[in-house]
């Protein structure tokens, strides 16, 4: 009889911690919770409050609202030109999207997947900018992306942009997503199909993305020649064979041009093409190189 005692004592311990382990796990995953934003938001590691606002005091100031629609973009992600990306933001703040999809390359090939996105908010010193949870997980049932909140805040490619998006846009909501350079040109029309279909009036898609890699300013300006005829012509076929002297991510690119024809906003405007030597006045050192780009009907 004490064996059995015992016995129901063992069983009703297990069900206790069963019960407390699921009970956690469920409020440290449930989306829908009520606990503060910041219990679920990646700090943004790529931010520096002197240079941040260096740049956007630098943005151009005589802005204007465009009597246009903006679906699209190609923005850099390297800090070096903070004054390009907070002119960016600050332009499409005008037209203030309720979402931006956000694409960038995956540096280090970090994750199982070849496109990662994330559920999490993003902690800026301006306060979190939250994830579109729908849209995510639209595509994360849709076995297009996969989360994955390790690597996304640990990569400067979606990151370093938070912050002006939450300067410009307080109540932007994001998608980000990570693509790795083995996605290939098939899988990204399988996902251009699917954002092309998700894309509305109060959604931008964005591709973060810096152009040749380490060149000095002028074999640079001849690769962006060679890239930006490959954007004009959208020629898939080459646009998937270049490599860092061109551009860091022709997934990311390639996946937005797609989106954009799939739109009918293939109208290109151009904001800034730059590179680091030319910004420095210095023709021998490495560069890296950048488009800002704004894509309407």
């Amino acid at each position: 009889m004490a064996n059995r005692k015992i016995l129901y004592l063992l069983l009703l311990l297990v069900a206790l911690v069963v019960i407390a382990f699921i009970t956690k796990n469920f409020n440290l995953y449930n989306t829908s919770s009520n606990e503060p934003p910041d219990r679920q938001a990646h700090a943004v590691k790529f931010y520096d409050e002197k240079t941040f606002f260096e740049g956007v005091s630098r943005a151009k100031k005589d802005v204007t609202k465009p009597d246009y629609l903006v679906t699209g973009g190609i923005v850099p992600h390297d800090l070096f030109v903070n004054f390009i990306i907070a002119d960016f933001f600050h332009r499409l703040s005008l037209q203030n999207p309720k979402t931006i999809i956000i694409l960038g390359p995956n540096h280090y090939e970090k994750g199982h997947f070849e496109a990662l996105t994330s559920l999490y908010g993003w902690n800026t010193a301006f306060g979190v900018v939250e994830p579109d949870e729908s849209l995510t997980k639209t595509l994360v049932d849709k076995n297009l992306v996969n989360v994955d909140e390790e690597v996304l805040p640990n990569d400067h490619a979606l990151s370093a942009l938070m912050p002006f998006i939450k300067y410009y846009m307080p109540n932007t909501k994001v998608v980000p997503i990570l693509l790795s350079q083995k996605l290939s040109k098939e899988q990204s029309e399988v996902l251009a199909d699917n954002l092309s279909k998700l894309v509305t009036k109060d959604i931008v898609i964005v591709a973060s993305v810096d152009f040749s890699h380490y060149l000095t300013s002028r074999q640079a300006k001849e690769k962006d020649e060679i890239t930006s005829e490959v954007m004009r012509e959208f020629d898939y076929r080459k646009l998937y064979t270049l490599n860092s002297d061109y551009l860091d991510s022709p997934a990311s690119i390639g996946t937005l041009l797609m989106v954009m024809q799939r739109l009918n906003t293939t109208n290109m405007d151009l904001l800034y093409h730059t590179n680091s030597g030319e910004l420095q006045n210095n023709n021998q050192v490495e560069t890296t190189s950048y488009f800002s780009i704004l894509f309407t009907e």
